[in-house]
């Protein structure tokens, strides 16, 4: 296979990935969705786009939809992106730490397009420099979701290139990492990361997580879904929230024209409305 999907092609595998995971990929990625998808024929042995694509429709192709679909997401994020945000998050959690009865519920993040895990790591260093060593007794837990299994395998390492931490204050890398021998590897402080968990969960799919959370950061993922599927993804998180519960999604993520009952806060920051019932 060296010659790019035909537009016939290309629209029966944009269907298939809409349907799937809600994603919509444009026209004019047609190039980049064909490279992908070709690397993943030469991988297999296959020998057409549509004998591929029939391939990962059979029940018997369930282990290489997967990989399929981890081929087609993009994964690439650093730790501290988007600094307001983590501003914003610290202020937001010194606030909660003021309720008496915060140590006896504790905290439920959920990092809902966990990539290979710097914002879930991120959200634990920020929590340790607002409640100390232990979290000040407060019972904390981080969920890190993704679609793709192979990047959640990395995430579960946390061992990260240097370029993950180039947005990352240096106190904090002395503090929370340990440099490999090479240099050109950071190991994520092993004591936070018991905090965190990476489960595989599709967007497009209600979250099967029993509890809600204090806070969703669904950031840089519904740029690539249309306005129903963002739609969707939004309703999901509201129904796994607490009552005046966080929302942070991506900076170029206008929320403008898409229908959702979150608050405004600030550009790309809502909160679930404190009267808004409690759905689980």
């Amino acid at each position: 296979m060296d010659r790019d999907l035909t537009t016939t092609e290309f629209q029966r595998y944009h269907d298939l990935i809409y349907k799937i995971a809600g994603i919509h990929y444009p026209s004019e990625k047609l190039e980049l969705l064909s490279n992908r998808i070709r690397k993943r024929i030469r991988a297999i042995g296959e020998t057409s786009y549509d004998s591929y694509l029939m391939r990962i429709g059979l029940a018997s192709g369930k282990q290489e939809m997967q990989a399929f679909l981890d081929s087609i997401t993009t994964n690439e994020t650093y730790f501290f992106r988007c600094q307001r945000h983590w501003d914003y998050f610290k202020e937001w959690l010194l606030e909660r730490k003021k309720d008496p009865e915060l140590a006896q519920r504790g905290l439920r993040i959920w990092s809902a397009a966990a990539s290979n895990g710097a914002e879930a790591c991120t959200m634990l260093i920020v929590l340790h420099q607002v409640f100390g060593d232990g979290f000040g007794g407060v019972p904390v837990e981080v969920l890190g979701t993704d679609l793709s299994t192979e990047i959640l395998a990395e995430a579960e390492k946390a061992v990260f290139r240097p370029y993950a931490l180039a947005q990352t204050p240096k106190a904090y890398v002395h503090s929370y990492f340990e440099k490999g021998p090479k240099g050109d590897e950071y190991r994520f402080d092993r004591a936070l990361l018991r905090h965190v968990k990476f489960r595989q969960h599709n967007l497009m799919q209600r979250l099967p997580q029993p509890g809600l959370f204090d806070a969703v950061f669904i950031r840089n993922v519904m740029i690539y879904f249309d306005q129903a599927s963002r739609e969707r993804v939004l309703d999901h998180a509201f129904q796994v929230m607490r009552p005046g519960g966080l929302l942070v999604v991506g900076e170029s993520e206008s929320l403008l024209s898409v229908k959702h009952e979150f608050e405004y806060q600030k550009p790309s920051i809502f909160c679930k409305p404190v009267g808004a019932a409690a759905n689980r």
